[in-house]
């Protein structure tokens, strides 16, 4: 019952300069005598001053108070803690009492580290005043982990202290003031910049319910070497994923096509994350927050994606001040700007970023367009310390546009394609910690894709596609942690989609009859047909965990509605992690994991409405080692089986209608296997780094049943990552190397004659050898040099990336003359270096 007025009394002290301690549970004894003799010291000094006029009144600063604190428990196998056992952190609270920003300040070990980082996000304070107004504050705050209290034999022998469950541990704040604005709080002797809108770096624990999981610190993605800052091309680098051509902005992983891989924001599917044209992701890194990469075996919370998801959460506007940016470089230009709201209980924030490549390309290649827009705005809200509100608007838009550019004509003489993809999203979100730790977010998607492209040769009708996606989604996640050794995530996201298709295709001749010429009016039909398609899931993930063992087991059940299709799907999944000793993970996960087919697949005019879903069985096993000086390193066997593959056909089948044609069917059955290696050193020090290596083996069955390689198998694929600060300035190299991806040859049909002439098509026609050869070994390497600078109010940083250094000429294709008879090499991108600098005010 004494807990209020000595909490009272301590924040009291705490003010007027004395130290003070603040425990996780509210302290049952009275206070001592040390605190109060301070107090009253304290309190001295503040009465009147000579002739008994008191001197004018400062602001009136009230320091923040521990309210909530969830407990430290190390598992009971984890190595012994030495005395007075403690971490120290530094803590930036918002004016609505939650913690907004952790960072270890003197670590004590990395799994120690881990939990205390994950239990200080979750404390909750009675938030700092200045004047009675909820201001943010940064603190310094230890956290005092005891050994668990002995057994009760041994404690009646202890002075009468009885015994306590777990570890006891303490919040203690520094001597001198504990809170104020953020401006005027000394935190010089400790590297605690209040971080600016953007990633925030934190050490997480392993996620129960995914197998594999790879989350990247602040540093590590915006410096990488040849990703021009990108947070999102940093994906490009680790295990499981190989090369894609030209590094588009698509991932091949763990064996599967490019649309297996899902993109999330913030629980939402996007269609794209970058650019065209090796260009940046289509969301300003300052709005990132956090990204997950699952190459396979991802949470039941996600869905709908074959293979993996990226997952990217962003961050919500900074309280404490105005801020401004503005970044500019060779190929494009953005700004930025953040202003809070006059209570400090959030703030909104607009980006936009404007590339100006049309300006540049047509002085070093005719013929091509290139230009891509995007914008960002996003406002956060806490009414209370336990619910968060938030509204994320967002948008991209991009165009390529080329015509007789590749190759020098070679054999795209005269051949006009033009790409282009647009999406805007709206994204509300509700979050509310319930008592017990209960966390609930509710949250509502409305938005709308377009991708269009246009491909014509002289004297044909040509082929025009556009796709415009129009979605509403509502998505809940419930966590519910019942004990420490017992959660349960439970939860349910609906999609209603519609897609109007308009296309201009080819069709084939009529059953029986000849082909005719392509160039004949009569050759091609217009597509124009609205598709609705209705997607629910329900999942539910229950974590155990006994001792050193942990158990999750999931389900996903997906309703999927479109075309002729309508059935339920359940996806089990199941992941298992045993920490032999805390240096020492084993995991082991399986499970299925369900697609539906494209749009386009199953309008009737041109595909198949009755394609089922893509399904694929995903099993792995993995061991994550720690060793001194930051250094982990994972390897991971993987073994995937899909099928219901749907390939592009052209057979018939009977109807009631009578035969017609059937332009996809879903047979084609995959497998894919390999070992993932990853070798990390966390930031320690200004140093940085990590060696990534997939082995990898990805197959299709073929129509007589034997297994080729996939068109984009690469067997080896290496990537080495480093980077080193120092005195402002950071130094990053970064090369890649990969196994040339299959390719087929023109199988000549007698000697110097290599085509024929078809005079229905109109065209030469060549034969091809099955996939068996392959382009050559891929290599590259990119440097990156940042510098840091202030100028007066204005912060920022100057950097030069310079992507394939040695200007290595990789093949990325094969383009043959008309005849099949001349061909040339697709040349890759060749070295790009773009210097850049950002500022930033506030």
């Amino acid at each position: 019952m004494t807990g209020w007025w000595w909490r009272t009394l301590t924040s009291l002290a705490l003010l007027l300069g004395s130290a003070g301690t603040v425990r996780a549970q509210p302290a049952q004894d009275p206070p001592g005598e040390e605190a109060t003799e301070g107090a009253d010291e304290a309190a001295e000094g503040n009465e009147a001053a000579e002739g008994g006029e008191a001197e004018p009144a400062g602001p009136q600063l009230t320091p923040p108070e521990l309210v909530e604190a969830p407990p430290v428990t190390l598992p009971e196998d984890a190595e012994p803690l030495p005395p007075d056992a403690s971490v120290e952190l530094v803590l930036t609270i918002a004016p609505d009492g939650t913690v907004s920003e952790v960072r270890v300040f003197t670590p004590l070990r990395e799994d120690v580290d881990a939990l205390v980082l994950e239990a200080a996000q979750q404390m909750r304070f009675e938030p700092a005043t200045r004047d009675g107004e909820p201001i943010p504050a940064r603190v310094r705050f230890r956290y005092r982990i005891t050994p668990p209290a002995p057994p009760p034999e041994e404690a009646e022998d202890a002075e009468g202290e009885g015994p306590a469950e777990g570890e006891d541990v303490e919040g203690e704040l520094p001597e001198g003031p504990a809170a104020d604005d953020l401006e005027g709080i000394d935190l010089s002797q400790f590297d605690t910049e209040v971080s600016e809108l953007g990633i925030a770096a934190e050490v997480e624990p392993p996620e129960p319910s995914a197998a594999e999981r790879i989350t990247l610190q602040a540093e590590e993605l915006t410096t990488v070497p040849g990703t021009f800052g990108e947070p999102l091309r940093v994906v490009a680098t680790l295990p499981g994923v190989v090369r894609s051509p030209f590094g588009l902005g698509f991932f091949l992983v763990r064996g599967a096509a490019f649309q297996n891989t899902g993109f999330f924001v913030d629980g939402f599917p996007v269609p794209l994350l970058y650019h065209l044209g090796a260009g940046p992701a289509v969301i300003s890194s300052r709005f990132v927050e956090r990204l997950n990469f699952y190459p396979g075996g991802y949470p039941a919370r996600y869905g709908r994606f074959s293979a993996g998801v990226i997952a990217l959460e962003t961050a919500p506007p900074p309280t404490d001040s105005i801020r401004g940016e503005l970044s500019v470089d060779l190929f494009r230009a953005s700004a930025l700007v953040s202003v809070p709201f006059e209570d400090g209980r959030g703030a909104v924030a607009a980006a936009f970023r404007r590339s100006y490549y049309e300006l540049l390309l047509p002085l070093v290649q005719e013929g091509i367009h290139l230009e891509y827009t995007d914008y960002q705005i996003r406002a956060d809200y806490r009414p209370t310390s336990r619910l968060s509100l938030s509204l994320f608007v967002f948008g991209s838009d991009d165009v390529l546009d080329q015509t007789g550019s590749f190759g020098g004509g070679v054999a795209s003489e005269g051949v006009q394609n033009r790409l282009g993809y647009d999406f805007q999203r709206v994204i509300a979100k509700i979050k509310i910690r319930l008592p017990e730790n209960v966390r609930l977010t509710l949250a509502g998607m409305l938005g709308r894709d377009g991708n269009s492209f246009t491909n014509a040769r002289p004297g044909t009708a040509g082929l025009d596609f556009a796709l415009q996606n129009t979605y509403a989604a509502v998505r809940l996640d419930t966590e519910i942690p019942w004990s420490e050794a017992l959660q349960t995530n439970l939860g349910f996201d609906i999609n209603a989609i519609i897609f109007d298709v308009e296309a201009n295709a080819f069709t084939p001749a009529g059953l029986g009859m000849y082909p005719q010429p392509v160039f004949s009016p009569s050759g091609s039909a217009a597509v124009d047909r609205s598709i609705p398609r209705a997607l629910g899931a329900f999942y539910l993930e229950q974590i155990i965990r006994l001792e050193t063992l942990e158990i999750s087991a999931q389900g996903r059940f997906d309703y999927m509605r479109y075309g002729d299709v309508s059935e339920i799907i359940p996806d089990p999944r199941l992941v298992v992690r045993w920490q032999v000793v805390p240096e020492l993970l084993i995991k082991a996960a399986t499970g299925l994991f369900s697609q539906p087919p494209s749009a386009f697949q199953v309008v009737r005019e041109a595909g198949n409405p009755g394609l089922p879903p893509q399904r694929a069985w995903q099993s792995s096993v993995g061991a994550e080692v720690m060793f001194p000086e930051q250094v982990e390193v994972r390897s991971t066997f993987f073994y995937s089986q899909m099928w219901d593959i749907a390939r592009q056909t052209n057979r018939t089948v009977s109807t009631p209608d009578g035969p017609q044609r059937q332009f996809f069917v879903a047979d084609r059955e995959g497998r894919a296997y390999g070992l993932e290696l990853m070798i990390r050193r966390r930031i320690e020090e200004g140093f940085y780094g990590w060696l990534s290596y997939t082995l990898s083996r990805s197959e299709r069955r073929t129509d007589n049943g034997r297994w080729a390689p996939f068109t984009y198998d690469q067997t080896h694929v290496l990537n080495l990552a480093a980077s080193y600060e120092i005195d402002g300035w950071r130094f990053g190299a970064r090369f890649q190397l990969a196994t040339g991806r299959p390719r087929s040859s023109v199988i000549p049909y007698g000697p110097d004659v290599t085509s024929v002439f078809d005079a229905d098509d109109g065209d030469r026609n060549a034969r091809f050898r099955s996939i068996g050869e392959r382009f050559a070994t891929f290599h590259r390497l990119d440097l990156r040099i940042d510098r840091e600078f202030e100028i007066g109010p204005i912060e920022g940083s100057v950097y030069l990336d310079v992507q394939n250094v040695y200007n290595a000429a990789n093949n990325e294709g094969t383009l043959y003359d008309y005849r099949y008879a001349e061909t040339a090499n697709l040349p890759g991108l060749p070295i790009l270096p773009t210097i850049g600098v950002r500022g930033a005010i506030q």
